[in-house]
């Protein structure tokens, strides 16, 4: 199995600012929250020659549908490396064409918490992201409940949450925080 994750630390980018510094940081993927469809193909082969997985927010990026042809494009035309979205659906079908998804569940309060456990094991992602990355003590519970790997992300600013994050068992943190996208653990 490929570890998509081999350096914790994801660059989530939301402008297109901040490409050249996540080419050249340590992070083995990059998630992409930003960008339109006339410029994704190039975005995504940039971090290809630069030996980075992509994963592409599907309902962030403009211009792409929230639908299995959607998916397919990422796929097959664009070579995304994986999918991230709130949508349960999406996920499923990311699964039957191989593209590697990531189920984003927001914590907002409890319900939120059971509805995103609910979610994540009715369609079985690869990796959860769970928002706000400042409930590290949530990951064990959702990883122990739903045996799947967690990405935290969200509001992460400081080493020591990202650190608190990865000792409570996550897998990544996804940041938009530059300074941390190169940082030595």
């Amino acid at each position: 199995m490929i570890n998509y994750f081999e350096f914790p630390i994801v660059p989530a980018i939301r402008e297109d600012t901040s490409i050249q510094k996540a080419l050249s940081c340590k992070a083995t993927s990059a998630f992409l929250l930003t960008g339109d469809i006339m410029e994704l193909g190039q975005i995504i082969q940039l971090f290809h020659n630069s030996g980075k997985y992509v994963f592409v927010h599907i309902d962030l990026v403009k211009g792409l549908g929230k639908d299995e042809a959607a998916l397919k494009f990422l796929k097959i035309q664009l070579r995304a490396d994986g999918v991230i979205t709130t949508k349960g659906n999406l996920v499923t079908f990311a699964k039957k064409i191989d593209l590697v998804p990531i189920q984003r569940i927001f914590l907002l309060d409890s319900q939120s918490l059971v509805t995103g456990i609910q979610q994540a094991k009715s369609h079985t992602p690869d990796y959860i992201e769970v928002l706000p990355g400042l409930l590290p003590d949530l990951i064990k519970q959702i990883k122990d409940e739903t045996k799947i790997p967690v990405i935290t992300g969200g509001l992460i600013k400081t080493l020591n949450q990202v650190k608190e994050a990865l000792i409570k068992g996550a897998t990544a943190v996804s940041t938009s925080e530059e300074s941390l996208w190169n940082i030595s653990l």
